[in-house]
């Protein structure tokens, strides 16, 4: 069988394969129930929706404990979500480029259980997981990046020793955490 014949019946087999299975069933499988503190998919959960399908995963540990937030540039990036993390890192990365080390594009870089939609979490994200870091573990008594800018040279920060969320300055790195979280 030469090679574009191997393809297509490889094609057509899969095809065959995903289409016929009922993907939904869980038919004869125990039903697992996700809570918060366990371990899944690349990290643990901090957070879980009203469905307890889908939520947030912490990384199993810190990626920095000395980046700054950004690249030697004071732009007004326009990462001010609380709430969306990626989108926020997303605009870091574009504003500040892929070649220097700091807080969002280490996150980005992470690859915890093989994924790579890793982020920066924001103001309200990094507060949720403070909350839960007990549950989460790892934390030292130091402040945490968030990726919800405040204007042009701060950002917020949460102190994972008392939870005050406060701005700091962006070039500022030293005893300043990255912690990279991801949806599910």
């Amino acid at each position: 069988m030469d090679a574009r014949k191997k393809i297509l019946f490889l094609a057509v087999s899969l095809f065959f394969l995903t289409t016929s299975c009922k993907k939904d069933s869980n038919e004869g499988l125990p039903v697992v129930e996700l809570k918060l503190g366990d371990v899944h998919q690349g990290g643990i959960i901090f957070l879980l929706d009203a469905s307890g399908e889908h939520g947030l995963i912490a990384a199993n540990a810190d990626q920095s404990t000395t980046a700054p937030w950004w690249n030697g540039s004071f732009l007004n990036i326009g990462a001010t979500s609380t709430t969306n993390g990626s989108a926020n890192t997303t605009l870091i990365i574009n504003a500040q480029g892929p070649m220097a080390t700091y807080a969002a594009k280490i996150c980005r870089d992470y690859r915890g259980g093989q994924f790579n939609d890793w982020f920066l979490p924001s103001k309200d994200q990094l507060n949720a997981l403070y909350l839960q870091k007990t549950s989460v573990g790892g934390f030292s008594n130091d402040i945490y990046w968030s990726s919800t800018e405040f204007e042009a040279a701060s950002a917020w920060v949460q102190s994972f020793m008392d939870g005050h969320q406060h701005t700091d300055n962006t070039s500022d790195g030293a005893g300043v955490h990255t912690r990279a979280i991801r949806a599910f």
